[in-house]
């Protein structure tokens, strides 16, 4: 069969699954006239070329927002995914076979490949001014944990006091087919909330916790048995902002895993709107690399920003010129950004190539003109020590936005990005990759957007880490780190988006 029945295929039926349902809810809204919804369906198209791998794939996402009764809503996020080559990186790690590490949105297909459709959400919601529960398939961004079968209730006691609680099952990959080999091992997610705002003094905190008791598994050296225990992981957090005025705001965040400092986050910035100059500095160290999260990649290494503990410091200062030049004519504003970044290890002994030491500055500037054409250009220079020579970028991007139809051409750089891929339990740590690319958004009809996409990405810098070699509770050595350099990618994605419904009453 070639690719193009495939994706006919593929996309009739994804379609099937996923309106088969939807027109018993309409013509129960049609009948009683009481109900408001909310649908989006969405089909993509992902090709990425590196110099390891190709990978094919296509995509299709529905979700629904249904309004009825009072104060009752029902929400559903669902999808279908195909890989149309049907292969893995096996120099990487190869397919995880375990099935009980996180999988994110787009792996919905099995271990075998088969179409299959997966629920990333459904849950049914009461919420009044006062109170509010949910019951069903969630996630938990803030509790830094993806998602779980069970209930959510939570409470507004005083005007300036918010609580919540829940708990329930943490949701697997493949969790209805594997659905026996999870239930007897007394899997539980629980945490609480809460949240506490002050609008007069303008402060704002929240307190956070979460307890993962989970079935998972120990990877030993290659030759040595696999082995399967039930792990349990606490996580706390404490985030609180104070903003003085306009012009000043400040705020600090930090987190634990389990008995250990896993970050801490401190920011100040504000807007000076007499002069229309703003400003943000921030102050960042992780504490915890990904070897102190277990021997695999779980939920709770998707939230680090790099594999090795390191601290950064930062200062960003941005001003519009269009008071200083009077700007009234074609050109409606004149933006210069200037931005300072210093990044090194916890501790110098861990100093390497993906946990480097380095001062960056970046000066751009923005043009804009009253026919909404855009120009951005800047340099960036990178002063390094001992891993890699000193580095210089020039970049920018042109683009025109009509009432139908946007359009950019340009290219990025960044000095550090840190990727996890549950999918092989691999994690990448990149530096110093500038990429290029040209984009498109079209909007033909109402509720309707086509979306388009090319890159070309080189990396001077790159690390890939596959952690499913090492258990450090029970043997030692290091994980397998794969060093080259440079990398090369080209990657291309085109998407189509219709949203349809009634607003809420």
């Amino acid at each position: 069969m070639d690719q193009k029945t495939l994706l006919n295929n593929i996309l009739s039926k994804g379609a099937i699954i996923a309106f088969c349902l939807f027109p018993v809810f309409f013509l129960f809204a049609n009948h009683a006239g009481a109900l408001d919804y909310q649908v989006r369906l969405d089909a993509d198209y992902d090709l990425d070329i590196g110099d390891r791998s190709t990978d094919n794939d296509i995509y299709q996402y529905h979700s629904l927002d249904l309004y009825f009764l009072k104060n009752f809503t029902f929400q559903w996020q669902g999808g279908v995914r195909k890989d149309l080559d049907g292969e893995t990186d096996e120099s990487v790690g190869g397919e995880d076979k375990s099935d009980v590490a996180f999988r994110g949105i787009a792996d919905a297909a099995n271990s075998d490949k088969t179409l299959e459709y997966r629920v990333y959400s459904a849950i049914l919601k009461y919420e009044t001014k006062r109170f509010g529960a949910l019951i069903g398939r969630s996630y938990l961004f803030d509790y830094e944990f993806p998602q779980f079968d069970g209930i959510m209730a939570w409470g507004h006691p005083l005007d300036w006091l918010r609580i919540e609680g829940f708990g329930g099952k943490p949701w697997h990959y493949d969790y209805i087919k594997n659905f026996s080999n999870y239930w007897g091992e007394g899997e539980f997610v629980g945490g609480a909330g809460a949240d506490f705002l002050f609008p007069e003094s303008r402060l704002y905190f929240y307190l956070r916790y979460l307890y993962l008791r989970e079935l998972t598994q120990r990877n030993n050296l290659i030759g040595e048995a696999e082995d399967t225990f039930v792990s349990s992981d606490h996580v706390y957090k404490l985030k609180a902002n104070y903003f003085y005025s306009d012009w000043m705001g400040t705020g600090l965040k930090t987190s634990f895993y389990n008995t250990s400092i896993r970050d801490i986050h401190v920011w100040a910035g504000g807007f000076f709107e007499n002069i229309l100059m703003s400003y943000y500095a921030d102050y960042y160290m992780q504490l915890t690399g990904i070897s102190d999260l277990g021997d695999r990649v779980t939920q709770f290494s998707t939230f680090l920003t790099a594999s090795n503990p390191y601290l950064r410091f930062s200062v960003d200062l941005s001003k519009s010129f269009a008071d200083v030049f009077n700007l009234t004519g074609p050109v409606s504003d004149i933006l210069l950004e200037v931005t300072y970044e210093h990044r090194q290890p916890v501790n110098s002994s861990d100093e390497s190539g993906f946990n480097p030491n380095y001062n960056m500055i970046q000066v751009g500037t923005v043009f804009a003109t009253d026919s909404k054409w855009y120009l951005n250009i800047f340099y960036e220079t990178v002063f390094t020590q001992d891993t890699i020579n000193n580095l210089h970028f020039v970049g920018g991007e042109i683009s025109k936005k009509w009432d139908k139809l946007n359009l950019g051409v340009g290219s990025s750089y960044y000095t550090n990005r840190y990727e996890t891929q549950t999918d092989v339990s691999l994690v990448e740590d990149t530096f110093y990759a500038q990429e290029y690319y040209f984009k498109m958004k079209w909007f033909p009809l109402k509720g309707m957007d086509v979306s388009f996409k090319t890159t070309f990405e080189r990396a001077k810098f790159k690390s890939l880490t596959d952690t499913t070699k090492i258990n450090t509770d029970v043997v030692s050595g290091s994980a397998d780190e794969i060093i080259t350099d440079p990398r090369n990618y080209f990657k291309f994605d085109v998407g189509v988006g219709y949203t349809f419904g009634s607003a809420r009453k």
